[in-house]
């Protein structure tokens, strides 16, 4: 038995890192849907609230849940939170929440931390475990469902200027393939969607590091574009348990495959020599002597 179409409408969606970019965009793609959402993130946004304000009292309705996703108990309390707000739990757990070496506070060459990576925490840690979270809950209350991870084209790409990110990534792509039997055995459908670049806060709040790392606006696609490749995800049987999606600007979407997949194609899709890297080259030269 698998999962097959599974339509937004009359569910309920919790989605982590909820107030900004693709994952916002994503959670206004599921309202409209007729999709419920738990929209979940470490702090509220001036566009979240603004979004809030235009749906309050709507009968699709959202609401949002301040979540430290490093927090496994935090992650754990989205399920009751739903059920106290909309009196279930979601029938689509999706692991938006991410951070980028360019903004830290991990940074591999800058060793910005004492005891432990930050980004894996975040990137890996609460991908990871709130998948488990929602398999437990939705086999506990007998219900079908999606589970997304948002991960990235630095999933199977490399990257000598964000290696943690890098890593990061890889590390959801080999589990969200993992998970592929859960369909069969549960009427569960892990995937993960695979952006390219996008023009997000994590840009737009850091002109430096745009600068610094050579990212434009031209390269990059746009969070609606990233929340319909994501839609598509979970509704469509076209892509089965186990899809890593490939969305990226100017390009069809496409499953990934595990085995000599081509490389990506189109803008921001191939990292190039930037002043970042030039930055590392220095720094490593200077490890030499000291």
């Amino acid at each position: 038995m698998v999962l097959g179409d599974f339509s937004l409408d009359g569910k309920l969606a919790v989605i982590t890192g909820a107030g900004s970019g693709i994952n916002l965009e994503f959670a206004k793609l599921c309202q409209k849907s007729g999709c419920r959402v738990l929209a979940a993130d470490i702090r509220s946004t001036p566009e979240l609230e603004e979004w809030l304000q235009e749906v309050k009292g709507a009968e699709c309705k959202v609401v949002y849940q301040e979540t430290d996703v490093a927090q496994w108990d935090q992650l754990k309390a989205l399920a009751r939170v739903s059920e106290q707000a909309f009196g279930e739990i979601p029938d689509v757990f999706v692991a938006g929440a991410g951070i980028f070496e360019a903004r830290g506070p991990s940074n591999f060459w800058e060793d910005l931390e004492d005891d432990r990576y930050r980004l894996l925490d975040i990137n890996v840690g609460h991908a990871i475990q709130f998948t488990r979270i929602g398999i437990r809950e939705l086999l506990r209350h007998k219900k079908k469902g999606v589970i997304m991870i948002v991960g990235s084209l630095a999933g199977y790409t490399p990257n000598f200027t964000a290696p943690l990110y890098v890593a990061s990534k890889h590390a959801v792509t080999g589990f969200t393939r993992s998970m592929a039997d859960l369909d069969e055995i549960a009427d569960i459908k892990v995937v993960a969607c695979a952006p390219g670049m996008v023009y997000t806060r994590i840009w737009t709040d850091a002109p430096r590091a745009m600068q610094e790392y050579g990212i434009t606006k031209d390269v990059c696609a746009l969070p609606d574009e990233i929340a319909l490749g994501m839609k598509s995800l979970v509704e469509s049987s076209q892509w089965p348990a186990g899809t890593v999606l490939e969305v990226v600007k100017g390009q069809q979407w496409r499953n990934v495959p595990a085995f000599n997949a081509e490389p990506p194609a189109g803008a921001g899709t191939k990292p190039e020599q930037n002043d970042v890297e030039r930055r590392i080259l220095a720094l490593l030269e200077k490890e030499k002597v000291e």
